[in-house]
């Protein structure tokens, strides 16, 4: 398993598209695809900074066909006051709208994804800045409410 949770995809007819899409929303950034890439991950995956937020991107085969998630880490789990902190998650995952809160290895992600037919790049460019808009309203916010740590990479 990879990344995040990540798995491996097999390239098809529709990979092809949705990486086309990403370079030349990549591109309109001013950003090379291939050197936003992720070395450590099963299959496609780039990053990209909003602001000061991390945004990975994924393409990945599920049960039910290729789909593009986009996810931000922002929290690593409390050492203590577990079960208030699971509860704040829930209550704050209720109101989310296109993206929820999801935890992987004790680290809380906002993450949005959805199958790779039919999307354009008005909605890849919207999945990609709704989970940054989330995740940096969330990140201090959520660290100071619950006292958990913010997310750092190793």
């Amino acid at each position: 398993m990879g990344l995040f949770g990540t798995v491996k995809v097999k390239k098809k007819a529709t990979t092809t598209t949705v990486i086309n899409l990403l370079e030349k929303n990549f591109n309109g950034r001013k950003l090379d695809l291939h050197a936003q890439g992720l070395e450590d991950c099963d299959g496609y995956g780039w990053w990209i900074k909003e602001g000061s937020i991390k945004v990975y991107i994924f393409i990945q085969d599920e049960p039910h066909g290729t789909v593009i998630r986009v996810t931000s880490p922002i929290v690593h789990f409390p050492n203590s006051n577990r079960e208030p902190f699971f509860l704040r998650l829930l209550e704050i995952n209720r109101d989310l709208h296109t993206c929820c809160l999801a935890c992987f290895q004790e680290v809380v992600l906002v993450s949005a994804q959805r199958p790779v037919g039919g999307i354009d790049a008005d909605e890849l460019d919207f999945l990609v800045w709704n989970v940054a808009r989330v995740a940096d309203e969330l990140d201090g916010k959520l660290a100071r409410e619950v006292n958990c740590r913010p997310y750092q990479e190793h």
